[in-house]
């Protein structure tokens, strides 16, 4: 009869719990590649365009600057929450390249923007495992275009991974 000892069932386990701790580490906490190119689509084509084109224009084309966003602030109404003293409902605009827009911080924003790119506007973190905590009640709704990529995103301070996105780009949504 063999001996089932604490010396042997110790590599065993040990051996779960690693492949357990690859398993989570793959499942999805990585955002998906934000650089690839956007696929073909009809939603891009203008039936007026040439053919051959995708209906888009570069910044220098139209006049348009590089970075165009929206940004309505607006609490949660959780009452239960104190938003950060800085924090105020309302709406700015901010452009980049050239700098301008009512933003308070225009310059910083945009250095800020430079500085992380796009990814922390078109991250998902739906599927991500975040830490369950409430941040605060404040809320951003961005639209806009940052380099040709189009924005339509929230940010929030519902769980851990909604506050370091939010904290990301502090300076464009609460400078």
């Amino acid at each position: 009869m063999a001996q089932y000892t604490f010396a042997t069932a110790l590599p065993a386990r040990l051996a779960a719990l690693a492949a357990l701790g690859l398993l989570i580490t793959a499942c999805g906490n990585e955002p998906a590649e934000v650089n690839a190119p956007a696929p073909a689509s009809d939603e891009n084509t203008n039936p007026s365009d040439p053919p051959g084109t995708s209906g888009e224009s570069s910044g220098e084309e139209t006049g348009d600057a590089e970075v165009q966003l929206t940004i309505e602030r607006s609490l949660s109404g959780d009452e239960a929450l104190t938003p950060a003293e800085s924090y105020e409902e309302g709406v700015w605009t901010l452009t980049c390249a050239p700098v301008g827009g009512d933003h308070p911080e225009p310059e910083a924003a945009c250095a800020q923007i430079e500085e992380v790119g796009v990814e922390p506007f078109v991250l998902d973190t739906s599927d991500m495992t975040c830490t369950m905590q409430v941040g605060g009640p404040e809320v951003a709704h961005v639209t806009g275009h940052i380099d040709g990529t189009e924005i339509d995103t929230e940010f929030n301070k519902r769980d851990g991974c909604e506050i370091e996105r939010f904290e990301t780009v502090e300076t464009v949504l609460n400078p």
